[in-house]
């Protein structure tokens, strides 16, 4: 069951839709201020979260700012305005999506379920993304490793890491973790040798 929240000052609309979506099969829980929204993400983990644009207090874009900083759920807008500069406020903030009131149950399922989709695919993204990075750095520092190891040890560059490799094997450790190690002692011993 997707979890959502939804933070409008306005509780006709907030009931109504929250009703609809409960209908339908989503877990719901409402907010009618930036405030309370924020206290319910602190203690619940959401699928999204649809925030109005205007609201008393808080507004929904210091909202969204908030949410994202705290490592909230993803957003979207259900507002009454449409101007261009707020849709492009919006968007600046990191909204899935922009819908314009009034909308109805059936029409808001489909801007839900795929604003869900997207911000899944997003954090897929990221996660590959921080995969790959760390994948390239323990590269870097093997290859700066076999490095220190070719020059040291007289190796050519595959005997140097085939040297690392089996070091790593036999202290049972990550050839990452070594070759940082290894890195980490000749910048200690060359700092050491240029202070004195």
């Amino acid at each position: 069951m997707k979890k959502v929240l939804i933070v409008d000052d306005d509780r006709v609309i907030l009931n109504l839709i929250a009703e609809g979506l409960r209908d339908v099969g989503y877990s719901v829980y409402t907010a009618t201020s930036g405030e309370s929204a924020l206290d319910l993400a602190e203690q619940q983990t959401f699928d999204l979260a649809v925030l109005d644009m205007r609201m008393p207090g808080m507004a929904g874009l210091d909202l969204a700012r908030a949410l994202r900083d705290r490592g909230g759920p993803p957003f979207v807008y259900l507002s009454a305005y449409g101007d261009k500069s707020i849709v492009l406020d919006a968007t600046e903030a990191g909204a899935m999506g922009y819908l314009i009131k009034p909308v109805d149950v059936p029409q808001l399922v489909p801007f839900l379920e795929a604003s869900i989709a997207r911000a899944r695919e997003m954090e897929m993204l990221r996660t590959t993304t921080g995969h790959l990075e760390l994948a390239l750095s323990v590269e870097q520092k093997t290859r700066t490793a076999a490095g220190i190891i070719m020059v040291r040890k007289s190796l050519n560059r595959q005997q140097a890491f085939d040297f690392l490799r089996s070091q790593a094997r036999s202290q049972r450790r990550n050839i990452g973790d070594l070759a940082e190690t290894l890195i980490a002692s000749v910048e200690e011993t060359n700092r050491i040798l240029r202070e004195s």
